[in-house]
């Protein structure tokens, strides 16, 4: 495929360059026909794949595609006598809209002295009949590039100028002509490490035309391209940390040009041994030409050596200053605070265990709040900054866990526990600062039940109810959390976990509500208490069935008036899959779920007969909210009530 791309674009830009065939044959001068910057000439004349800074608006405008910032080039050389002057600039840049030009050339001979043929000797004289004359050949050029996608997904650079021309004689035959003509660009990169180009000349012809007459100005077509040999990965055909590129052009007269001139074949090499260094050679018809320069803060500099055989005279050296542009990214910090950061990585807080030793992790840091400002710089066009906040860690002066020294850093330690709450406290101090910091980490161990390890899906919720005293295991020290929990069972469990004053039960002495609840029952307290909080209500016919197990649907009704919930008067649909709508429950099974009481459920079925578990009365218990407000009142204080 990539092989594929490249004889495609190969081809395209081969057509494209022979379809200016259309071009002038006139006999004129165009200044643009060799304008080179002293970089190109370094490199033997080599232009077209190297156009990717400013002076592609002369040689492939397309080339301008790839420019990051504004450029501006310029270039002078003097001939012999310093009569004779060359002068290039340039400035181009790049917008969302694709990248603009704006160039100049001029070549000039000022103060000439007329001659004639001396009929008696056959030399050629001064003739002192005759006013000194001068001459000007310039062109303005407008240049355009933009990105397109081309048939077989090509991506080109297109580029065009429109080139205004002026031509003007001073001293006894003076006069002035002018006229415009068109420049048509491309370039393409079938590989990463290759770009090809072609440059058609005055494409749709150009006439100077001055007071009595015209002239028809000849026209170039320019094919060449870049290789990137060594380079940076992914740029270049062999990874190097220096550059080295190689180019090749070919020049193709038209017109009048094509019948009296013959192909031109340019070939260069760059080579960079430090970033911002380049050494230049190059070789053409006019010979070998060698060149050096130099980047520094955005800048340019070009030196060449180019002899130029069509030029008798010609003074070889080729001076070029450029703004290529240049992002330099500075970065610097300045300190806000200090501040100590303490933390227990593992355990989590609050933790249960049912062990006696326990191993700490903990992160114990100096942490410096600093403001970040990074700028980014380029060179006479914008400062842009970013300020971040950043943190920085460093060593505390001083770290003790329960005050038992230990290093600033990340650290173990193995802990000992004795029964019920454990609290461990971290303590540092930041260098040359008075500030010191803490971290608290609290750990219940517990005495297990035989049936409970701490591997049960429900495992804290029952030890946490155990320890407020709201529920008790069995004289075998076994819990039964699958079991089934009775009536009797739930509502003891409710009244007790209310903390109801003993005299409140004493208080209720032998009245007996129900049919089925002596006063002698273990639970008739409860009981009787119970339904007075309306927590629970008999059945029509007086009994209180005492010793029924609950299903899931009874037990979540009772948790859900337990906690205060809202019936839902309007229940649309159905809270679970397998519910119904319509069903009696649903108007406390919502609202219990909506609470995150039911959230053990999450992804079930509700499978509303049941039996409501042990287990599950502990699950839901721990997320009400008062008896939240106990646990959380435990784990502050250690007290299980203010009497205790």
């Amino acid at each position: 495929m990539k092989q594929f791309k490249l004889i495609v674009g190969l081809l395209l830009l081969g057509l494209m360059a022979s379809g200016s065939a259309l071009g002038a044959t006139g006999i004129a001068t165009d200044p643009m026909r060799s304008v080179f910057t002293a970089r190109q000439l370094g490199m033997g004349g080599v232009a077209v794949g190297f156009a990717h800074d400013a002076s592609g608006i002369f040689t492939n405008p397309s080339g301008l595609v790839g420019l990051n910032f504004p450029q501006l080039v310029a270039t002078s050389r003097k001939l012999t006598l310093d009569e004779t002057q060359y002068i290039l600039s340039g400035w181009a840049w790049p917008t969302d809209y694709g990248a603009f030009g704006l160039g100049y050339v001029g070549q000039s001979t000022a103060g000439s002295i007329p001659t004639k043929l001396d009929p008696a000797t056959g030399r050629i004289i001064q003739d002192p009949s005759q006013e000194a004359s001068s001459y000007l050949n310039s062109v303005l050029t407008v240049s355009y590039a933009k990105n397109v996608r081309a048939p077989f997904n090509l991506n080109l650079d297109l580029g065009g100028n429109l080139k205004f021309y002026n031509q003007t004689l001073a001293g006894s035959a003076a006069d002035r002509g002018t006229g415009m003509a068109i420049d048509v660009s491309a370039s393409y990169k079938p590989l990463s490490w290759v770009k090809v180009g072609a440059l058609a000349q005055n494409f749709l012809g150009a006439t100077i035309k001055w007071a009595g007459s015209e002239d028809r100005l000849g026209g170039f077509y320019k094919i060449g391209g870049a290789f990137n040999i060594w380079g940076a990965t992914g740029e270049a055909y062999i990874p190097h940390s220096q550059s080295l590129q190689a180019g090749v052009d070919v020049d193709l007269p038209s017109g009048v040009l094509a019948s009296s001139g013959a192909p031109n074949l340019h070939l260069g090499a760059e080579y960079s041994p430090y970033k911002d260094t380049f050494l230049r050679t190059g070789w053409d018809s006019n010979g070998l030409s060698l060149g050096i320069g130099m980047v520094n803060g955005g800048f340019r500099f070009d030196y060449a050596y180019a002899t130029r055989g069509d030029l008798p005279g010609d003074n070889p050296h080729y001076f070029t200053l450029s703004y290529v542009g240049e992002r330099v990214l500075t970065i610097s910090k300045k300190l806000k605070n200090k501040l100590a950061y303490l933390k227990f990585v593992s355990p989590k807080n609050r933790f249960i265990t049912d062990k006696d030793v326990i191993t700490l992790s903990a992160e114990a840091w100096a942490l410096r709040r600093t403001d970040k400002t990074r700028t980014w710089t380029v060179t006479a066009i914008s400062d842009t900054k970013e300020v971040s906040e950043i943190f920085e860690y460093e060593p505390l002066a001083q770290v003790t866990l329960n005050s038992r020294p230990f290093v600033s850093g990340t650290f173990e330690a193995v802990e000992s526990l004795g029964g019920g709450r454990n609290i461990f406290r971290l303590y540092g101090q930041v260098s040359g600062e008075t500030l010191t910091a803490s971290a608290e980490l609290k750990v219940l161990r517990i005495v297990p039940f035989d049936d409970v390890p701490m591997s049960f899906w429900a495992a804290d919720p029952i030890y946490l109810n155990a320890v407020l005293g709201i529920v008790n295991g069995y004289p075998d020290n076994t819990f039964k959390p699958e079991k089934g929990i009775t009536r009797a069972e739930l509502v003891t469990l409710l009244v007790k976990s209310l903390g109801t004053p003993q005299a409140t039960l004493d208080g209720i002495g032998t009245d007996e509500v129900f049919s089925d609840v002596k006063y002698t029952h273990w639970a008739h307290k409860h009981i009787t208490h119970g339904n007075s909080l309306r927590y629970v209500t008999g059945y029509p016919d007086g009994t209180f069935k005492p010793n029924k197990v609950l299903t899931r649907a009874e037990g979540i009704t009772i948790l859900a008036r337990y906690a205060g919930l809202t019936e839902e008067a309007n229940v649309a649909g159905a809270p679970f899959p397998d519910l119904t709508p319509g069903f009696w429950a649903n108007k406390y099974i919502v609202p219990a779920k909506q609470a995150g009481l039911l959230n053990y459920l999450s992804g079930k079925e509700f499978e509303f007969k049941k039996e409501f578990t042990r287990a599950e009365a502990c699950e839901i218990l721990i997320q009400v909210r008062h008896i939240k407000d106990k646990i959380d009142a435990y784990w502050d204080t250690g007290l299980i009530s203010a009497g205790q």
